[in-house]
């Protein structure tokens, strides 16, 4: 995809009302000149998230979020930059061109994605209403599965009919041409050039996009047929080693719990989405990918991989330990991800479990799951007799091999601890062979999904020191007041004066931007440094009145100019020592000379202010 030029950026930003594209995620009132809402971003009970409809921004004042449209379709539908731009402009119905790029243009791509939306309208009718005994037998199929009409239409289930050209014919009743329909992979070219569906006497569970947009199809045999499931080719708007199923369906529940779960198949996501357990998602006949944990990792931080008992099942578990590396310990932070396994009783599927035996039961078993790298510990264990010395031995080689992907953290330690104990031996040997081993896993599986794109949602925010809320408040003073502006350069010349790194590029992000306010401060800002102009969606939200904003100024510069000065006097002692003992006398003097300056300065304020000593 190509560049999208600044005056499509503003069209689409113009032709976007803030106030109803919020209120398409979370319902609003008005108080005063404000919208207030429950905030989507993080759970809570008292409204404290704001929409602003001059200036067309919001804030979360209690997770801290904030931005403009753009900025809030990034976060809801965890998009980039880009992406959110053409989600707004399809919204507004507005063209834009794209400069340069490759791949298929964006207006091909739309006619697939219109082919495949037709496609699954066809195949639901052909299910609702269609008297071929293959599509009585389908009913009777998600029937027998608990799934009614309701359900069916919820999900917009279908049938493929046994004709294996009525497909193709009824998308050119629609306008769509065959090479479309191909492109598509919802038909296929014959030997002889005859074309034919894709899919024919199957139960059809459309695949959708993070928007909802129907992208690709799987599809399930009645009868004897083979395959038995069948899924849509990659084409140039499906991926199935990136997509998921209902990740459409599950995303909002998977930011609000925290916890992405992920089954193995379209009828456990859909009884489990109808008993209530909303935050599940399949893959599309794959095995768990790097991508498909990059894109759950976006929604969360916890992700549980729910899998059947049987042998496949636990192949598949030992498939996903390829994603364990550094980000699963405690030293990854703020991006560390916890992976999980729970393991289905009784040789269950998730499905029939939770009609046998309750939803209560199966949350139970989620919320019972067992971290992946104890889980893939246990596994290599297990596969020796540990009864004998030699099977020890190996057991241990095995399992350090595991602890040796996550060498040097605190869990490894822990993990060594726990191998220790399972194979009465100590401690220190199991980490001397975990130091030597060769990782059995080295993070190459997540390397190879690429980095970047959107985070996760950001947590809460930390209660804030005394001097950085005079930060910030220094910042709300200055972005109503352009004015006060240029006197904050001299602050921003001191050495560490603001100690908060993120007010700071807020601040030095507003001073740069001239006499701009409002709406306009914010594009200017966010035409240099997005996060900063989210972080100053804060100030701008509810802003300060600009009389009052004067008034505080003079003592909050004050204040945070004091603390610069002191901190530059402490700065300059400390490399005068060094001089001292260098016997570097010539830049002791220069040193002993900006130490009395600043000193000189900071007299003369405290003069002014002493308030702020």
């Amino acid at each position: 995809m190509g560049r999208i030029s600044d005056e499509d950026v503003a069209r689409v930003r113009d032709a976007t009302d803030i106030v109803a594209l919020v209120s398409e995620t979370t319902p609003l009132r008005q108080k005063g000149r404000l919208f207030w809402g429950l905030c989507p971003f993080h759970g809570e009970k008292t409204a404290s998230f704001k929409v602003d409809p001059s200036t067309q921004l919001w804030h979360c004042f209690g997770c801290g979020l904030g931005g403009d449209a753009f900025g809030f379709v990034m976060k809801t539908q965890n998009l980039e930059f880009p992406d959110a731009i053409r989600l707004l402009a399809e919204r507004a119905r507005i063209e834009i061109v794209e400069e340069g790029g490759a791949g298929v243009p964006m207006g091909r791509k739309e006619r697939l994605v219109a082919a495949s939306g037709a496609a699954a309208e066809y195949f639901h009718k052909q299910l609702a209403a269609s008297k071929e005994p293959g599509a009585e037998t389908a009913r009777k199929y998600l029937a027998g599965r608990g799934f009614g009409s309701e359900v069916a239409k919820r999900w917009m289930l279908g049938y493929a009919s046994g004709g294996r050209g009525a497909l193709t014919a009824w998308l050119a009743t629609q306008g769509f041409t065959r090479d479309e329909a191909v492109e598509a992979n919802l038909a296929l070219v014959g030997d002889k050039g005859e074309t034919k569906d894709r899919f024919f006497n199957r139960v059809m569970f459309p695949i959708s996009d993070l928007q909802g947009r129907v992208i690709a199809f799987g599809g399930r045999v009645i009868g004897d047929g083979q395959p038995k499931y069948l899924n849509s080719s990659d084409t140039p708007i499906f991926h199935k080693s990136a997509n998921m199923y209902a990740i459409d369906r599950a995303k909002s529940a998977i930011v609000s719990t925290g916890t992405a779960v992920v089954v193995e198949g379209y009828t456990d996501v859909i009884a489990l989405h109808e008993a209530g357990i909303t935050n599940v998602v399949a893959t599309l006949g794959t095995a768990l990918t790097a991508r498909h944990v990059k894109l759950l990792a976006r929604f969360a931080k916890r992700i549980v991989y729910l899998f059947d008992g049987d042998a496949a099942g636990m192949r598949a578990a030992d498939r996903a330990a390829e994603f364990l590396d550094f980000s699963s310990t405690p030293e990854a932070g703020a991006s560390r991800l916890d992976l999980l396994v729970a393991v289905m009783p009784d040789g269950l599927d998730p499905a029939d479990f939770v009609v046998a035996r309750g939803v209560e039961a199966l949350q139970s078993v989620i919320d019972g799951a067992e971290p992946l790298l104890r889980f893939v510990i246990d596994r290599r264990l297990d596969a020796h007799d540990l009864t004998t010395p030699e099977g020890r031995t190996r057991a241990l080689d095995d399992a350090a091999a595991v602890i040796a992907s996550i060498r040097g953290s605190i869990l490894a330690q822990d993990y060594a601890n726990y191998v220790a104990g399972r194979l009465h031996t100590d401690y220190a040997t199991v980490a001397a062979v975990a130091r030597s081993a060769r990782p059995a896993f080295d993070g190459q599986a997540a390397k190879a999904a690429g980095d970047g794109g959107p985070s996760a949602p950001a947590p809460r925010p930390a209660a804030q020191g005394a001097h950085v809320r005079i930060e910030q408040e220094l910042a709300r003073q200055i972005a109503v007041a352009p004015q006060l502006r240029e006197q904050v350069r001299d602050l921003l010349s001191i050495d560490s004066a603001l100690t908060d790194a993120a007010t700071e590029a807020v601040v030095r992000s507003i001073v740069e931007a001239g006499d701009a306010t409002g709406r306009a401060l914010f594009e200017a800002v966010a035409a240099r440094d997005r996060a900063a102009a989210d972080a100053l969606s804060t100030y701008l939200v509810d802003g300060l009145d600009p009389s009052e904003a004067l008034e505080r100024f003079p003592e909050t510069l004050g204040r945070l100019m004091q603390f610069g000065l002191r901190r530059e006097v402490l700065r300059l002692q400390s490399e005068m020592r060094d001089a001292e003992s260098s016997r570097d006398s010539a830049l002791y003097d220069e040193l002993f000379r900006r130490a009395a300056e600043v000193q000189r300065r900071l007299s003369e304020l405290r003069s002014v202010d002493p308030v702020g000593h």
